[in-house]
């Protein structure tokens, strides 16, 4: 049931528009840096339909358990700029896992390796349902605020042990990289 709950909300996401109520939000962030990252998992690369991010972590989770070295109990949405089969820029989606290293992964798997970089981290708290506000405030007025200068780099959506689906105390976070 959590990695359905999981789906619906990434399939959510991939459906909202900015809205003028999201604008007037605030929301309360950290600074963070994290150290280089292994990430082990599955990607797309230029579809960004509901269904699509719904199978791919479906795939993902009757798969997740052949990943080894698994650094911890956290699985990760992550968004990055690639180009597509024909050359041309594209936006990727991976679901992965953190591993420790690379040794004995499946072949059916992507790696994608993210440097050690500085972050500002929002923390999602309650139903998922409202979650493309949080993703509207970041890239609207958040950015536009001058704080931070965001980067144009992977950012990571984090579901660990605290992620609970459909409940009211459920936290995720969203990981943004800043200069």
């Amino acid at each position: 049931m959590h990695r359905i709950m999981l789906l619906i909300v990434l399939a959510t996401l991939s459906l909202c528009w900015a809205t003028e109520e999201s604008q007037k939000m605030e929301y309360k962030h950290r600074e963070d840096k994290l150290g280089d990252l292994i990430m082990v998992g599955i990607e797309m690369v230029d579809n960004m339909e509901q269904e699509a991010y719904m199978k791919l972590w479906e795939k993902f989770f009757e798969i997740d358990e052949k990943i080894p070295n698994a650094m911890d109990d956290a699985y990760y949405g992550i968004s990055f700029a690639t180009q597509n089969a024909e050359g041309k820029e594209a936006w990727g989606y991976m679901v992965a896992a953190a591993v420790k290293d690379l040794e004995e992964i499946p072949q059916e798997m992507a790696v994608r390796k993210i440097p050690a970089r500085k972050y500002v981290v929002f923390e999602h708290r309650g139903s998922v349902e409202n979650i493309a506000k949080l993703y509207e405030f970041i890239y609207g007025k958040y950015a536009q605020s001058g704080e931070h200068k965001l980067l144009f780099a992977e950012s990571l959506e984090r579901y660990d042990h605290r992620y609970k689906a459909g409940s009211d105390d459920s936290i995720m976070e969203i990981w943004v990289p800043v200069e």
